[in-house]
C-alpha cells in the first residue's frame, strides 16, 4: 500500500498486531499504519480509528463554563453530515433548487460529479434550514457552533447563514464535512461566501477538495494548485485528479504544510488575471520556505482552469501542466511584462532585482549560473557581468543590485567597458593614464559618474577597485 511494486510484500501478524512491508521496510501497529496511509500525525491517527469504531475519546482541553453539550465535536458533526444531505436534496429534488441544478449543469458539471462532490443549495428562506435541522433533534447552539446559524444583533432571533446559494461541501483529509463554501444565485454579493471559523474548520489548515484528491497526488508525486471550488470540480470530473484547491488565493504556511504530507512538488495554476498572477507570485514564497519544487501553469488569457479543461479538454490541460515553466521563469515574465519595453537600464535592473532574491537562494552554483546566462540572453545583457553581480548578491546575502552602476554599465558603448576594465583590472596604471584625462572626456556618457569617482580617488591618492566601487554605490563607505 505504500508504493508501487509487482511482487507481494506486504505482512500483517494477527497475533502480534503489527504490519511490515518488506519493499520498503516500513513496519508498525495500527495507528501507524493509518499515520502513513492517510499521512495523518499520530493524535490524528488515534481519533481516526476511535470514530471508525465508536470508541469515545477524552477531551484534549477542559470545556469552558459557556460551552454546551451541543458544541461537542461529535454532535457538530453529525449536524454537518445532516447539513450537507439536506442542502443535495434540495438541490437534485426541490423546484427551487432548480435554477442552481440547472447552473451546474450548464457549467459542464454532470449530475454523477453533483452526487460525489454532494453539491447542494440552500432555500432562500430566512430560516428554512433551522427549522429543518431543529425537526431532527438539533439545538439552535450546534447549528451556530457549526456556522450554519446566526443571530440577529440583540442575540434573538436565529436565522439561516447561508440562503439562495450553490453549496459545496468542504471535508478535511479524512472525507468529513467541516465547512461549506457557497456560491450566490445572480449578483448579490458576495460572490462567494465561506463558512466562519468553527471548532471543526480553520481556514488556513484546510484545502479544498484534499481528501478527494489525495491518492492521486501521491501517486503522480505532483499537485496542481488551483484556486476555486468550480476550478477544482471541473477539471476532476474530466480526468484530471491531482489537484487542490486554496479555498481562495491566500495561501497558508499551514496549508503548504498540509500538502507536504502527500507530495514535495506543486505545480501552481492560479487564474491568468493580475489577481491571480499575484496570488501566485504570493505563493512561491510559502512553497519554496517548504522546500518544495515549484512549477507554474500558464493559460491562455480569460481561461482559468474550468474554463480550458471544458473547452481544450483535460489531456491539454494536463500537458500544460507537464510543460509548465520554472517559477524562476514565471517571475521573470511578470517582472518584464510590469517594466513594459526594456528601453532604460534601469528597468532591466529593476527586472533583475525582482528576480535576484530567487536566484541567489538557488542552492546549486551550477543551476544558478544557468538561470543567469538565460535571463541576461533574455534581457539583452552580458551574462558575465549579471553572473559575477548576482554571485556578489548571494554571497552578501543582498536582495538588490547597486541600481545606478549596474544601469550605468548596461548602458555603455564597449570603449567605456573596456577602458574601465583596463584601470580596474591593473590598479598600478591608474596613476599613469588618470592624469591624461580631464572632467570633460566624460560628461554625457552612461560611465560618466563612474570615471569621476575614479577622477576623485586618483586626486586623494587613493586606487579604485571593484570591491571599491560597489562599497561607494552600496552606501557602505
Amino acid at each position: 500500500p505504500f508504493h508501487t511494486e509487482k511482487t507481494p510484500s506486504f505482512n500483517v501478524s494477527e497475533e502480534k498486531q503489527i504490519f511490515m512491508c518488506f519493499g520498503c521496510g516500513q513496519g508498525g501497529d495500527v495507528f501507524r499504519f493509518v499515520m502513513l496511509i492517510e499521512h495523518l500525525t499520530f493524535p490524528e491517527a488515534v481519533r481516526f480509528v476511535a470514530e471508525r469504531h465508536g470508541v469515545a475519546l477524552p477531551e484534549a482541553t477542559v470545556s469552558k463554563p459557556e460551552e454546551t453539550p451541543g458544541t461537542k465535536a461529535d454532535v457538530l458533526r453529525r449536524v454537518m453530515a445532516e447539513a450537507v444531505a439536506l442542502y443535495h436534496r434540495r438541490l437534485v429534488d426541490s423546484e427551487e433548487g432548480k435554477p442552481a441544478l440547472e447552473y451546474l449543469l450548464g457549467r459542464g458539471v454532470s449530475r454523477e460529479t453533483i452526487a460525489r462532490f454532494q453539491l447542494g443549495y440552500s432555500p432562500a428562506g430566512g430560516d428554512a434550514v433551522l427549522r429543518a435541522m431543529q425537526q431532527r433533534g438539533f439545538a439552535v447552539q450546534a447549528l451556530e457552533d457549526c456556522g450554519l446559524v446566526r443571530r440577529s444583533e440583540d442575540g434573538g432571533r436565529a436565522y439561516d447563514y447561508f440562503r439562495e446559494r450553490i453549496m459545496f461541501p468542504i471535508t478535511d483529509v479524512q472525507g468529513r464535512t467541516v465547512a461549506f463554501g457557497a456560491r450566490a444565485m445572480g449578483d448579490r454579493p458576495p460572490k462567494y461566501l465561506n463558512s466562519p471559523e468553527t471548532k471543526l474548520y480553520n481556514k488556513s489548515r484546510n484545502l479544498y477538495g484534499l481528501s478527494y484528491s489525495k491518492e492521486a497526488i501521491k501517486a503522480r508525486d505532483q499537485a496542481i494548485l488551483v484556486e476555486g471550488y468550480m476550478d477544482f470540480v471541473v477539471p476532476f470530473q474530466e480526468g484530471a485528479q491531482n489537484l487542490v484547491a486554496s479555498l481562495g488565493t491566500s495561501l497558508t504556511p499551514q496549508q503548504v504544510a498540509l500538502l507536504g504530507r502527500y507530495t514535495r512538488e506543486v505545480v501552481v495554476s492560479y487564474d491568468p488575471d493580475s489577481a491571480g498572477q499575484a496570488a501566485t507570485q504570493r505563493s512561491l514564497d510559502l512553497f519554496l520556505e517548504g522546500d518544495f519544487r515549484v512549477r507554474v501553469l500558464r493559460l491562455p488569457a480569460g481561461q482559468d482552469p474550468d474554463v480550458y479543461v471544458r473547452t481544450a479538454g483535460p489531456e491539454a490541460y494536463l500537458a500544460r501542466a507537464r510543460e509548465s515553466v520554472s517559477y524562476l521563469e514565471f517571475v521573470l515574465e511578470s517582472a518584464i511584462q510590469k517594466q513594459g519595453a526594456l528601453d532604460d537600464p534601469k528597468k532591466k535592473v529593476q527586472v533583475v532585482n525582482t528576480v535576484l532574491p530567487y536566484l541567489a537562494k538557488l542552492p546549486s552554483a551550477v543551476e544558478r549560473s544557468d538561470y543567469v546566462f538565460q535571463f541576461a540572453r533574455r534581457l539583452g545583457i552580458e551574462d558575465q557581468q549579471l553572473l559575477a553581480e548576482t554571485k556578489r548578491a548571494a554571497q552578501q546575502k543582498r536582495t538588490r543590485l547597486a541600481e545606478e552602476p549596474v544601469a550605468s554599465a548596461l548602458a555603455m558603448k564597449l570603449a567605456e567597458k573596456r577602458l574601465l576594465q583596463f584601470l580596474l583590472n591593473n590598479a598600478d596604471l591608474q596613476p599613469q593614464i588618470l592624469p591624461l584625462c580631464i572632467k570633460q572626456d566624460f560628461e554625457g556618457l552612461a560611465s560618466e559618474r563612474i570615471f569621476s569617482i575614479l577622477m576623485d580617488g586618483f586626486h586623494r591618492d587613493q586606487r579604485s577597485t571593484y570591491e571599491s566601487l560597489h562599497k561607494q554605490f552600496a552606501g557602505e563607505s
